[in-house]
């Protein structure tokens, strides 16, 4: 490779991450709607029954299951197509008609995981009560889990990226400040 090419690329690199960052930061800002605003929904329709009772989650346990499998095949293919877009990223020689071809297929395969995910969502709500339905709702407004799992926080529920929170997801009080009188 010449010394432009190589330039060029890593020109085209550095531009497409900067967009990335820049367009994560625009969401994020665009989205914001204050510190105790709700959480993403979790990758699965499970949480709609999360905090129900142990008989009424046995009683929906076949419709989840049923779920789960009509939506896991999205899901796989969503998760491959994020890998072939990692790869294509940092391929040489880098071809960037066919990494935007790679991001078409991961934005269609994420457009369908998502439209089967909140049909599905629909359908186990409508099996619930108004007060379980309610419930639901409080899953998805509360900062912490109950159970120690948060996407936010690593799979062993440690504190991943939000290491200024306790164990319930909110701000420990602040410490108190020593005064004159304390010194």
């Amino acid at each position: 490779m010449t010394k432009n090419k190589i330039l060029l690329v890593g020109l085209l690199v550095s531009i497409s991450i900067n967009l990335f960052f820049v367009g994560g930061i625009a969401f994020r800002v665009a989205n914001f709607q204050g510190e105790r605003s709700g959480r993403p929904l979790p990758p699965n329709v499970g949480w709609v029954v999360r905090d129900l009772e142990e008989s009424r989650r046995s009683e929906l346990e076949p419709k989840l299951r049923e779920s789960f499998a009509e939506i896991d095949p999205i899901r796989r293919e969503m998760m491959s197509a994020q890998r072939q877009v990692n790869e294509l990223m940092s391929a040489q020689p880098f071809d960037s008609n066919v990494l935007n071809t790679a991001f078409a297929s991961l934005r269609e395969a994420n457009i369908r995981y998502q439209a089967l995910s909140h049909e599905q969502t629909s359908e186990i709500l409508q099996l619930l009560t108004e007060e379980e339905r309610v419930s639901a709702l409080e899953f998805i407004k509360r900062r912490g889990p109950r159970d120690g799992r948060d996407g936010f926080r690593g799979r062993d529920g440690g504190s991943g990226f939000r290491r200024d929170r306790g164990p319930d997801g909110q701000r420990p009080p602040p410490s108190p400040q020593p005064t004159d009188a304390n010194q």
